[in-house]
């Protein structure tokens, strides 16, 4: 590597690894993805489709995050050093394939603005697939820039295994393989090369289609899970719960119009994004790197249109990543056509852009950092820092103090959220003793451990089945009683399991 390219890794580096002893699992799934690997631990084998233990997930993610976990054995911080390596190494391909087609000075805005990018560094000090995922898709449009210039088979073929890996890691990166190869057959403009790279790059789409075809009947089930899934959340039917019954359908639809260029003006600040955008504009009109403005604006139109037209998308601020990211290579283009026209506002501009892509970065962790306010739980999806709403990670604490004693904790399910994973997975007790109601195993694990804690939600599914009863300050669960704790928040209850010689009384 160049010192170029050691210099980008340190600059990214350093407010990632400043954040990272501070930051919580909470989005991205990550919690979930945490367990799902865990469990293939125990197990290990080849994921080949929705059933082998990955869901709806990539499986390339769960393979890294149950390495991290063998390496070292903490489900709360193993996981997350998988995304702050992936997250600190995208700044070589993305500097690399900046400087080839735009300049160093493209470069080096495009590093510092990745560097400072307040939701990457909390995507890279969590759990998530994002970074993972955006530093195979950057490294593979680094290989497809290289092999434009050379025409050379070997850049291209590189190009084609890293999209594999990215289309293992996450769905959205599938789209980037026809893209690609229409690419690659417009500048080769030979159809067999476009052949074998498509054919190449679609390795484990491929497989995977057949895998799920095999076990569930359908090659597109993950697919189909998924847009159910949305379908619940963000319906296109004439009852609108989440975010559209927040917002009005049609004031919520004019916001996933706009969302893709909005997520870029809010995570990476007006000065930044818009000579990004501008940028992108200029590349087309000018002719440079058209194939990489298309990989860039084709997906967030495709999406755009899904949430907007079709509604069968809700879009969320993490999705747009890719995206995002993409847009910093063109960040310099944009910014030097307005310096080309009135020069004495370089030096001024230039050093505002870079004071608030760090200012913001900094206020908005901080704003939000271990804050429960409205306003912090709306903007913590796109701020630098993760942290748990403090009355659950009060309970957390709670029972981990108590996970080392022998016993189960039951942890009823959430009526209006997943706040119960949240509650099991900082609960310290170890995966194989928490009997949450959410998951297949909760009867097994009943039977396995005896429940020593109860965490319950009031409307939570246990009382709607019945198999939890209330008297008083009292819980029955299956016949064993329960006392509830002091000092916690509605609509959470904590239970303690009452002495055998109580219950004798």
């Amino acid at each position: 590597m160049t010192r170029r390219s050691w210099l980008s890794l340190a600059v990214v580096a350093i407010p990632r690894l400043a954040i990272f002893p501070f930051n919580e699992n909470l989005y991205g799934d990550a919690i979930a993805r945490t367990w799902l690997a865990h469990v293939w631990l125990a197990s290990p084998h080849v994921i080949t489709s929705f059933d082998g233990g990955a869901m709806q997930f990539g499986p390339l993610h769960l393979y890294l995050l149950a390495l991290a976990e063998w390496l070292w054995p903490s489900l709360l911080h193993a996981g997350r050093v998988v995304s702050l390596l992936a997250g600190i190494a995208t700044a070589v391909p993305l500097e690399v394939l900046t400087r080839r087609l735009f300049g160093a000075r493209a470069a080096s805005w495009a590093v510092f603005g990745l560097a400072w990018w307040g939701l990457h560094i909390q995507c890279s000090t969590t759990s998530v697939s994002e970074p993972l995922n955006l530093l195979l898709v950057v490294w593979a449009l680094e290989r497809v820039s290289a092999w434009h210039e050379s025409l050379k088979p070997g850049p291209l073929v590189a190009a084609g295994l890293l999209l594999n890996l990215a289309c293992a890691t996450r769905y959205d990166s599938w789209l980037l393989v026809p893209l690609l190869a229409l690419v690659v057959g417009v500048r080769a403009r030979r159809w067999p090369t476009m052949a074998w790279f498509a054919a190449l790059s679609s390795l484990f789409a491929v497989a995977w289609l057949y895998g799920n075809s095999l076990s569930r009947g359908a090659p597109l089930f993950p697919f189909t899970y998924i847009d159910d899934f949305h379908r619940r959340w963000y319906p296109a039917a004439s009852w609108y719960p989440s975010e559209e019954a927040i917002w009005g359908r049609w004031k919520y639809r004019l916001l996933c119009l706009f969302f893709w260029p909005g997520s870029a003006v809010a995570t990476l600040t007006p000065l930044v994004a818009l000579p990004g955008l501008w940028g992108l504009w200029r590349a087309w009109h000018t002719g440079r790197a058209r194939w990489l403005v298309a990989i860039v604006v084709v997906p967030a139109a495709a999406y755009t249109f899904r949430s907007t037209v079709m509604g069968s998308f809700a879009p969320l601020a993490r999705f747009t990543v890719k995206e995002v990211a993409l847009l910093l290579p063109f960040v310099w283009l944009g910014a030097a056509d307005l310096f080309r026209r009135w020069p004495r506002l370089e030096r001024p501009l230039v050093g505002l852009a870079a004071g608030s892509c760090v200012g913001l970065s900094v206020w908005l962790g901080a704003f939000t950092f271990r804050s429960d306010g409205r306003l912090e739980t709306s903007l913590r999806p796109i701020s630098a820092t993760s942290t748990i709403d403090r009355r659950l990670m009060k309970v957390g604490q709670w029972a981990a103090a108590r996970s080392d004693a022998p016993g189960a904790i039951v942890v009823d399910q959430d009526p209006n959220g997943y706040d119960d994973m949240i509650v099991g997975y900082y609960s310290g007790f170890p995966y194989e003793r928490q009997a949450r109601r959410r998951s297949p195993w909760f009867e097994s694990r009943l039977l396995e451990a005896q429940p020593r804690l109860l965490i319950r939600w009031e409307g939570g599914q246990l009382e709607r089945e019945k198999r939890l009863s209330l008297e008083g300050r009292a819980a029955w669960l299956d016949g064993a009683a329960f006392d509830e704790v002091d000092g916690f928040e509605a609509p959470i209850h904590v239970y303690h399991r009452r002495r055998p010689e109580a219950v004798a009384e």
